[in-house]
């Protein structure tokens, strides 16, 4: 295929639904400034109406502007990708950078067929290759060459005199071999995860600046009905219960709504998941609305995640994680779609997939050490006593003694939280492995192979200095992890074993 080739024109559909949601996202911020000016802009409908119609129309010539100046050939072994409207890009990337093969298909992608096609690199997000609409049929042959191509250029690195037939039978077998399921989520698995990782606090947060108008709207609507919100919280009398009552039915009422709506993220996010193998290729396929398929390539996994937010505590359920190469803006922006996740499962479940992928690891046998306490001295001293003695300075000055008791409960409540911080926080270490484990309410477990260790830092202040501790970080090709408040010769111990077994293996991870 060494013409050059243009995607179809459904194209123009799934440029246009991306700028539109890049458009919405910058444009969040504004929601507030746009509800306190509902009363302007309702006064001035036809303005509104003309302005959206306007937006909605460059939208979808920049679509087919996009569409119309984007044009892709796939050779032997890279792929050229020309794009741009205004500022032209040119991207040639060879096969053996491309560290991830993904089929993405939205819903407005089924009837037609197609799928997008997206080829992530080991390096910055900006080399990443997006080829839009085209035919599964199509993809499907074209991912198969890139698989076959890396598992030729494998063998090559690899057997330097091996046959010409030997070869090219180890790329088929990599192309062509048969899946095998690792594990599937049923619809109850997703609404358990769904349930155990909501945010309701952050919801509540992001509605915090409307709560105002929220309110009006609300007594507004209730007065229809014939009840008064206002009269019956400020105007009447009420025994203190029946408030109270009404403040709990209410924060039940916004939870489950907030409830519902995480369950119904979760099952557009994960529906129909699959995790399978295929010789020495991990794949994830999931999703209601558009179906996401990553493929992991067992060499490039970096780190283990073991997730368990306070409610998968209690119900006994985890959220499995394995991380794979990504470059530093893939670590600053948490791009989730290059990991592959596995959520909600049971602890056998969880034990039999690690065990698949790194059969030696003892994440949760190994004996963890404690990080000094002077973690929590840190934690009380700079933080919450100041904050404490600050509202009862305040107290004292303007006499209002009703602030006292909440600064106690504060001081109470957070260093608490300070010390459940410091109880979780854990660390060690083996002949393979460097394992660390943290939390508050809830508890995670990382892990990660010696050998993918790519930096080690050592930092120590003052502080840190005078009462021998440091803070030991480990930078791998996926993310980095710091063991903070450890005995500083514990910390060139961890440093110089990782560094030491890094450079005596030289194993090749990529």
């Amino acid at each position: 295929m060494d013409n050059w080739q243009r995607v179809s024109k459904v194209s123009i559909v799934d440029y246009f639904v991306k700028n539109l949601i890049r458009l919405v996202s910058t444009s969040i911020y504004a929601i507030p400034a746009i509800w306190a000016s509902s009363d302007t802009l309702k006064e001035h409908l036809d303005y509104v109406v003309l302005g959206g119609g306007a937006v909605i129309s460059l939208l979808f010539v920049a679509a087919f502007l996009q569409y119309f100046f984007f044009k892709y050939r796939l050779k032997e072994d890279n792929i050229e990708i020309h794009s741009g409207v205004l500022f032209k890009k040119h991207l040639d990337l060879p096969f053996t950078r491309v560290q991830n093969v993904k089929l993405i298909t939205p819903v407005y992608f089924r009837p037609f067929d197609y799928t997008t096609m997206e080829l992530d690199t080991a390096g910055s997000a900006k080399n990443e290759a997006n080829i839009v609409a085209v035919p599964k049929d199509k993809a499907n042959a074209m991912k198969q060459q890139i698989l076959a191509y890396q598992a030729l250029h494998q063998a090559e690195e690899q057997v330097d005199e091996q046959k010409e037939s030997d070869k090219e039978s180890v790329a088929n077998e990599a192309a062509v071999g048969d899946e095998k399921l690792l594990n599937e989520r049923s619809l109850l698995d997703l609404v358990i995860h769904g349930l155990t990782n909501n945010r309701v606090f952050f919801f509540l947060a992001i509605l915090a600046p409307m709560a105002d108008s929220i309110f009006e709207y609300a007594n507004q609507f209730l007065l229809s009905f014939g009840f008064d919100v206002k009269a019956f919280l400020f105007d009447a009398e009420h025994p203190w219960w029946q408030l109270s009552l009404y403040f709990i039915a209410s924060f039940i009422m916004a939870y489950f709504i907030v409830m519902l709506i995480s369950i119904l993220g979760a099952i557009i996010a994960f529906y129909g998941y699959k995790l399978t193998k295929r010789d020495n290729n991990y794949i994830q396929r999931s999703g209601l609305l558009s179906i996401h398929e990553v493929v992991m390539k067992k060499p490039r996994l970096q780190m283990i995640v073991r997730q368990q937010d306070w409610l998968d505590v209690l119900i006994k359920r985890i959220n499995l994680k394995f991380e794979q190469m990504g470059g530093l803006e893939r670590h600053q922006q948490n791009n989730v779609r290059n990991k592959l996740m596995v959520p909600s499962v049971k602890e056998n479940e969880c034990r039999e997939l690690i065990d698949e992928m790194w059969p030696t690891n003892k994440m949760t046998q190994v004996d963890y050490q404690p990080i000094s306490q002077r973690f929590i001295v840190r934690g009380i001293g700079l933080f919450i006593t100041p904050i404490t003695l600050l509202l009862c300075v305040i107290a004292v000055v303007s006499e209002q003694w009703i602030i006292v008791p909440p600064a106690i409960v504060f001081f109470v409540i957070a260093s608490g939280l300070i010390w459940c911080r410091w109880k979780r926080w854990g660390y060690a270490m083996d002949d393979e492995y460097v394992y660390v484990r943290k939390g508050l309410l809830g508890v995670n477990y990382y892990c990660f192979a010696i050998e993918k260790t790519q930096m080690v830092k050592f930092k120590q202040s003052i502080f840190l200095r005078r009462h021998k501790l440091c803070h030991t970080a480990f930078v791998t090709a996926a993310s980095s992890l710091t063991i903070p408040f450890i005995p500083q010769d514990i910390g060139w111990h961890l440093m110089s074993q990782s560094l030491y077994k890094v450079e005596s293996l030289k194993k090749n991870w990529m």
